[in-house]
């Protein structure tokens, strides 16, 4: 693909992937919602890659146009971590938005991701996010502080797992006081001149 024309289309987006990721390109979707009372076209792509060609796959979607990034997700998917990038590009052309949501799968034998930091330098806060409740090494990060939890907070749980690294011992039962209670709340309260 040659010199890069905006707005793209999704059909384009696709040709240009398969151009810049080929083969590690491991899942492609694309898709258009009607929303809202005037059913305002949204644009989606969904792509899954190979860990390999993460960073490459960010490149190419900073070489469109130097991408908006919302925020990346994760969650605990069993025997591995799911991580999706939330990219907006043709945001400078109204009704051509697109997303790009850039899914990378990690390994729980495996759980590190390189920086995005240095391409997107908005990645901080969502990277350094990812660390604290995921247990993901960012590797090269600029700053792997602790961002939301509290110093207190135990360093190997991990808020966002399902695993034994997650943190169902420290909530799962958090109505156990209630139910050893002699008497219901809603009759205590009565007894004490409540409604």
């Amino acid at each position: 693909m040659n010199e890069i024309e905006l707005p793209m289309g999704l059909d384009e987006f696709g040709a240009y992937f398969k151009e810049r990721l080929g083969e590690q390109i491991l899942n492609f979707k694309k898709e258009k919602i009607e929303k809202g009372v005037d059913k305002n076209e949204i644009k989606f792509i969904w792509m899954t890659v190979e860990k390999e060609a993460f960073r490459e796959a960010v490149r190419a979607i900073a070489e469109i146009q130097i991408p908006h990034l919302s925020v990346a997700s994760g969650s605990d998917k069993g025997e591995f971590v799911e991580l999706i990038y939330h990219f907006e590009v043709n945001f400078s052309y109204p009704g051509e938005e697109t997303t790009i949501n850039l899914k990378v799968h990690l390994s729980k034998d495996d759980l590190t991701i390189p920086t995005i930091t240095d391409i997107i330098p908005g990645a901080l806060t969502t990277e350094r996010e990812k660390q604290e409740f995921l247990g993901i090494d960012v590797i090269d990060i600029p700053d792997d502080r602790r961002l939301w939890l509290d110093e207190n907070y135990p360093e190997d749980r991990y808020p966002w797992r399902w695993d034994e690294k997650g943190m169902e011992d420290m909530s799962r039962h958090i109505h156990e006081n209630e139910e050893t209670l002699e008497e219901p709340v809603a009759e205590r309260s009565k007894k004490e001149g409540g409604d």
